[in-house]
């Protein structure tokens, strides 16, 4: 009698080794599934707490896994924010035809219209220009040769330049700077240059690098913004592309900063001094409670006045996009007051109260 329990125990315990060794090749697994599924590129993948330790269940869950890995894995590289019960449109006083405002922690839209239109970034395009600069440049103090075709096309156009001269050697941290700051299309075709051979090359990875974050509606034919009816983009895009670049520690670092010495050559004999356009207009601390850290902004005839920037309120970060302001001031009063009113639960801005 004894002989015959050991024996359903030994037979007991082998099962029940059996099934946790067959849990722990299944865990681990899909340990390895997640790893290579949750990749640089940033797809968001969940995993599941196993808190059941029996065969049957942890099969259910493991399947239950396995579902959620595909579903995520094919979502967008960015997630578009929402829209809530307590969002609302921009009321009739803010002077733009399409614009969003969002929370980046709460992925929700405060306030909204035409954001999900098709409309002409202009400048605003830059900050695509250096996300894929950024992530292509290896060493920023390589320097790159100015041009003739870098410079003169952008002055028959009145494109905004940041000055550089044909024969200078800049190094890429200034072009990056000029490129952002004073909105200098002749450092945007600079780096173009350096990345890619040519503009049109480097317009590919722009747009390989939309496809590749999920972008909706967002298509480039150059790295400066200036106008091409396939060049397009959404407030919504705009945002996002924003959001990613603040994300990136050197792409954040140019978007905030207000002023950029390039030093004396040659040929520039008292070198140049790039100074934001967005804080060359506004301090960004004039509202109580909101602090502008850094932005962009862009104009063209068929685009209006556009804009875009992102404020720390309250412990959180919101970004802001206008585009089609019929003037470049009611995009700053404009901007100030968005941020006091529909976050900071404040009053508009006035420039008669400032």
């Amino acid at each position: 009698m004894n002989k015959e329990r050991k024996r359903k125990y030994k037979i007991r315990y082998f099962r029940v080794g059996a099934a946790v060794f067959l849990l722990v090749l299944i865990f681990f697994g899909i340990a390895l599934i997640v790893s290579s599924c949750g990749d640089g590129d940033g797809n968001k993948v969940q995993v599941a707490v196993i808190t059941d330790t029996t065969t049957e269940s942890f099969l259910a869950t493991s399947e239950n896994i396995t579902e959620t890995i595909t579903e995520d894995t094919a979502a967008s590289f960015v997630v578009y924010p929402k829209k809530s019960s307590e969002s609302v449109e921009f009321s009739e006083d803010y002077d733009a035809v399409n614009a969003v405002l969002m929370c980046v922690e709460d992925n929700e839209i405060i306030a909204y219209r035409e954001n999900s239109t098709r409309m002409y970034p202009a400048s605003l395009t830059k900050v695509m220009s250096l996300i894929v600069a950024v992530e292509n440049i290896s060493d920023l103090s390589d320097t790159v040769l100015i041009t003739n075709d870098m410079v003169s096309p952008m002055i028959a156009q009145n494109a905004s330049r940041a000055g550089f001269v044909p024969g200078e050697t800049p190094t890429l941290r200034d072009l990056l700077y000029g490129m952002i700051l004073t909105s200098g299309a002749d450092a945007s075709l600079a780096v173009a240059e350096y990345v890619s051979g040519s503009e049109a090359a480097f317009a590919e990875l722009m747009n390989a690098k939309a496809e590749e974050m999920g972008l909706r509606d967002t298509h480039f034919t150059n790295c400066t913004g200036l106008h091409h009816e396939k060049h397009y983009s959404t407030a919504d895009d705009m945002a996002l592309i924003l959001e990613y670049a603040i994300r990136n520690d050197i792409c954040r670092a140019v978007l905030t900063e207000y002023e950029y010495n390039y030093p004396p050559t040659q040929l520039n004999p008292e070198g140049l001094k790039f100074t934001s356009t967005l804080f060359e207009r506004m301090y960004g601390d004039e509202m109580s409670g909101v602090l502008i850290k850094g932005g962009k902004t862009g104009y063209t005839d068929e685009s209006g006045n556009c804009i875009e920037s992102f404020a720390e309120i309250g412990g959180k970060t919101y970004i802001l996009v206008l585009c089609g302001g019929t003037t470049k001031w009611n995009n700053i009063y404009n901007t100030l007051s968005a941020y006091s009113v529909y976050c900071a639960k404040g009053e508009p801005y006035s420039p008669l109260n400032h």
